[in-house]
């Protein structure tokens, strides 16, 4: 693909941004550190901008600075994280702060090796702290980039890409700052994961997915489940980091299974606060079956808060029950 379709797409792209752009986002200020931006990408990590936006202020406001969060507690840290999930990126944060200010003064490195290094970030983020945090020419190439050159060049968005290639073939002069930011925006509010605005897209005439009027892109007709989740009893399976599992007896593994209407994510936290004084992250089930007869959700969950004297087992121990159990023979004994 010739190189001007490149430069058209920067040009129509920034021109877009310039007036359409989300320009009021906290984390869109011109003198941003990069803890700040940090602290946003984290944060925008499988969430909707509009949830980020109030979490982002007061946590910033409790911890201004990575001094500040180096020396909080899980404690101190929990009430101004809890309710974006993902709770092994909350650990990594308290982690990464820590070894900012005991390993690199208190700053984040300019070097993306270095950055790559610390928890919880890769090669996306450090790209996004160099290039919003410092000012450096670097793709932080995402999801939204993936969708937005998908269909610009192939016509979908799964397209197979190669950023350092696409890199290349920008104009010298672009401000990649400006334009991984554009196509964020881009991305969010014309280019939408679903339905698409093209009739608004400055970039149709050279847009293969403008061209093809979608077609490219394999599409899937979302069937209503038959599953009676609503009567499913429901096992959990409690864990910390995916490396200990706590057991509903005390000897020998067993996860915690609760009968219906325990099958949502809000009465299981309530369960287990009321019953142990324990508060819990709690995934979408991560399997629908039958067990004996009786739909059953299969759910993760960690301990965020309280203490416990469940017994611990390592994952060989589940993965050996998981075996013995399946859903022709266990006999499932609840949990009261």
């Amino acid at each position: 693909m010739p190189t001007d379709i490149y430069h058209y797409f920067v040009d129509q792209i920034l021109q877009w941004y310039r007036v359409h752009g989300r320009q009021g986002l906290p984390w869109r200020k011109s003198d941003i550190t990069p803890y700040e931006v940090w602290v946003s990408e984290v944060m925008l990590q499988q969430t909707q901008v509009n949830r980020v936006i109030e979490y982002y202020t007061r946590f910033l406001e409790r911890f201004p600075t990575v001094q500040d969060l180096a020396v909080a507690t899980w404690e101190d840290f929990l009430p101004y994280y809890q309710g974006l999930g993902y709770y092994n990126r909350g650990r990594n944060m308290l982690k990464t702060a820590a070894s900012i200010v005991a390993e690199h003064n208190g700053a984040f490195p300019k070097d993306k090796e270095l950055l790559k290094k610390l928890p919880g970030i890769g090669e996306y983020t450090a790209n996004a702290i160099l290039s919003f945090g410092y000012g450096e020419s670097h793709l932080a190439f995402d999801t939204n980039h993936q969708r937005v050159w998908g269909r610009y060049l192939h016509g979908h968005k799964k397209a197979n890409l190669n950023p350092a290639e696409i890199e290349a073939h920008l104009p010298p002069s672009t401000d990649l700052r400006e334009l991984n930011a554009a196509i964020m925006d881009f991305a969010n509010l014309v280019y939408t994961n679903r339905n698409p605005d093209i009739d608004h897209s400055p970039l149709q005439p050279n847009c293969v997915y403008c061209q093809t009027n979608g077609t490219l892109e394999a599409t899937t007709s979302a069937h209503k489940s038959a599953f009676p989740t609503n009567e499913a009893q429901t096992f959990l399976f409690l864990h910390e980091n995916h490396k200990l599992y706590f057991s509903a007896k005390k000897d020998s593994f067993f996860p915690f299974i609760l009968p219906a209407p325990l099958n949502t994510r809000a009465r299981l936290k309530s369960y287990f606060e009321r019953q142990f004084g324990l508060q819990l992250s709690i995934r979408p089930p991560y399997q629908k079956s039958y067990v004996d007869g009786v739909p059953t959700l299969f759910t993760r969950a960690q301990i965020l808060l309280g203490e416990h004297d469940f017994t611990r087992y390592d994952r060989a121990a589940v993965q050996s029950w998981l075996k013995e159990h399946d859903s022709d023979t266990i006999r499932p004994t609840v949990v009261r």
